[in-house]
């Protein structure tokens, strides 16, 4: 098996909680790892599997758990999202991480130590997912004998939360992440000021993502300009209903916000926000632009193309404070 999954959590929260049903939810990407989990716990807990999709650790599927009457939920692949805002769920959640057990191989890290010194990078930030954790320590001792200066950022990124990343712009001369696909490099790029080495750990690869990463900068500089430079004072700022997607002081403070500047604003729920479900909405209130503060992610990922702005919580404080620096998230 590609990945090592610690047990030893599982056993100790099954030996603490004493479920007698249990929810299995895990990314579309790590349910095949459903089986091997479900091996391990006792024949009289009673396991369902969720089919449900899992888009971070802020995407708990709470209602399935209730009505199933499960005890206890175990969510396979993230470390607990640190602002969930519902406060007690009811349910007893196990967030069980999965590490990635295949490290990388001598001629790539001689590759990537060569490109580093080939730009200039003599400072770099490290950092990944949780399920690369391993390949993240692997690297920053790797390229600190090679005599690169190295912050190895244990806290593992997130599709909305770079900060501790962020935080070491003035120290480094680039930043380093190591994630699979597209998804976590793109928000890096959006979140950071230093330049971007983007490492696939599947492929082994150094990943140019620069030209489509600029397409989207530019996408969300000209949203924020259209809605900037009209006549648009109506929007609908959209909640989320899953923990970690639910903000109420940050919706409250941006309606605020929003009123302050002559902007009237509807606040609109969403568990699962589609372009069909804001199509819905939109034919219903018929607002101006709409600004999505349950997950930052869904304007960029999922409705840059819808037939209005929808913008991010960052954006949204480009509009009204009149900031030409790009914010993301919020």
């Amino acid at each position: 098996m590609d990945y090592e999954i610690p047990f030893n959590l599982l056993n100790r929260f099954l030996d603490e909680e004493k479920p007698r049903k249990i929810l299995l939810h895990a990314p579309d990407g790590l349910k095949p790892l459903y089986s091997c989990v479900g091996k391990n716990i006792p024949s009289n807990i009673e396991v369902y599997y969720s089919s449900s999709p899992g888009y971070g650790a802020c995407d708990i599927p709470l209602w399935e758990a209730e009505v199933l009457e499960a005890d206890s939920i175990v969510h396979i692949g993230h470390l607990e999202y640190p602002f969930t805002g519902l406060g007690s769920i009811g349910r007893r959640i196990l967030y069980l991480p999965v590490y990635f057990n295949k490290l990388l191989g001598a001629e790539f890290l001689e590759s990537l130590s060569k490109h580093l010194e080939a730009q200039g990078f003599a400072a770099v930030s490290v950092s990944s997912t949780i399920v690369e954790a391993r390949i993240r320590s692997q690297v920053g001792e790797y390229l600190s004998g090679k005599g690169f200066v190295i912050y190895e950022v244990k806290q593992p990124v997130l599709g909305c939360i770079y900060t501790p990343v962020a935080a070491l712009d003035e120290k480094v001369d680039a930043h380093l992440l190591i994630a699979g696909g597209l998804f976590h490099h793109l928000g890096a790029y959006l979140s950071l000021r230093k330049p971007l080495v983007s490492i696939d750990p599947y492929r082994e690869s150094i990943m140019d993502y620069s030209r489509e990463f600029s397409k989207h900068l530019h996408k969300r500089f000209y949203l924020v300009s259209k809605v900037k430079n009209s006549s648009m004072r109506t929007l609908g700022i959209i909640t989320g209903g899953l923990p970690g997607q639910h903000r109420p002081r940050l919706v409250e403070a941006l309606k605020e916000l929003a009123g302050r500047k002559g902007y009237e604003a509807y606040v609109i729920s969403s568990t699962y926000l589609t372009m069909d479900r804001l199509i819905a909405i939109d034919n219903s209130l018929k607002l101006d632009f709409y600004v999505v503060a349950s997950c930052p992610r869904l304007p960029i990922d999922d409705l840059s193309n819808f037939y209005k702005p929808v913008l991010t919580p960052g954006e949204l404080l480009m509009v009204l404070e009149g900031r030409e620096e790009y914010v993301f998230p919020w």
